[in-house]
């Protein structure tokens, strides 16, 4: 019985999760340009991750360390990942990427470098320290975000 309790809410979460990021599957679907394609995928999952984290972080779901550390370590390996994805200036109609991440790539570089530095930083040992480290990661994004795309809002990603 207990099992099926728990079963239900991560079940709930899921579903919720899929149908949020349905239009944004549909729309990477539509990119033509495979470069534009990798950094979508990056961005959808380092996405992710941050939901999971500011879930907990909020108490919409139960902090449970396992899945904090793992949402971590994607978020770790995404964000080593931003400057290799975004290095090429690939377009396509469907980026919300603005040109002007290679036209200050000096400036796109160091801010993808803190958002790297803030997700290595996250402590998810516990909720307090989740609490304390994960507004940092948000503000590395929020301000990259702001700068370097086309339409910012709340962790919807390129």
């Amino acid at each position: 019985m207990a099992y099926s309790l728990y079963r239900l809410p991560v079940l709930v979460l899921l579903v919720m999760t899929l149908a949020l990021s349905t239009p944004h599957l549909m729309a990477q679907e539509q990119i033509t340009n495979k470069g534009v394609k990798k950094r979508v995928a990056l961005m959808l999952t380092a996405q992710a991750s941050v939901a999971t984290l500011t879930d907990m972080m909020a108490g919409r779901v139960v902090f449970h360390p396992a899945r904090a550390r793992a949402a971590r370590r994607t978020l770790m390996q995404t964000s080593r990942n931003i400057i290799k994805r975004f290095k090429k200036p690939h377009s396509d109609p469907l980026s919300n990427a603005r040109p002007e991440i290679w036209t200050y790539w000096s400036d796109f570089k160091a801010k993808a470098e803190v958002a790297d530095d803030a997700a290595r930083q996250l402590n998810v040992n516990s909720l307090a320290g989740l609490r304390r480290t994960l507004p940092n990661v948000l503000q590395s994004c929020l301000s990259c975000h702001d700068s370097y795309r086309v339409e910012p809002n709340e962790f919807t990603t390129h």
